[in-house]
């Protein structure tokens, strides 16, 4: 596995793991702040592969998609937009937005580490 995915990997497997435990408001917020460093190393895993120069995280995002990295740049996109308001989720309806987003996101982001792997 190439070096540059390997805390991406762990990132993501240990977002799997808090997902998969019964839900509660402390589990909520380790799902939320474990697909926010998720997403985070993602873009940032995604654009030293691909030897992007923009530090922009949506630039990378849309040059994932035009690399074949990510199927659709829309979702990709909004994973971003969720990752910014997770500071927010002191707020109970965004905290429960962006954990239902981030268990929904898991397959993408798990998709994703696969195809890094291969690069």
């Amino acid at each position: 596995m190439p070096t540059a995915t390997v805390e991406l990997d762990k990132a993501v497997k240990n977002l799997n793991e808090a997902i998969l435990q019964p839900k509660d408001d402390f589990l909520r917020d380790a799902v939320i702040r474990r697909f926010t460093l998720s997403v985070e190393l993602a873009w940032k895993t995604s654009k030293k592969i691909m030897g992007t120069a923009t530090s922009a995280p949506k630039e990378v995002v849309r040059e994932m998609a035009q690399n074949g990295y990510i199927p659709t740049v829309d979702l990709w996109l909004q994973a971003i937009d969720m990752r910014n308001i997770s500071s927010h989720t002191y707020k109970e309806e965004l905290a429960e937005k962006v954990y239902s987003f981030a268990v929904s996101f898991y397959p993408s982001l798990q998709n994703l580490t696969q195809i890094l792997k291969t690069k």
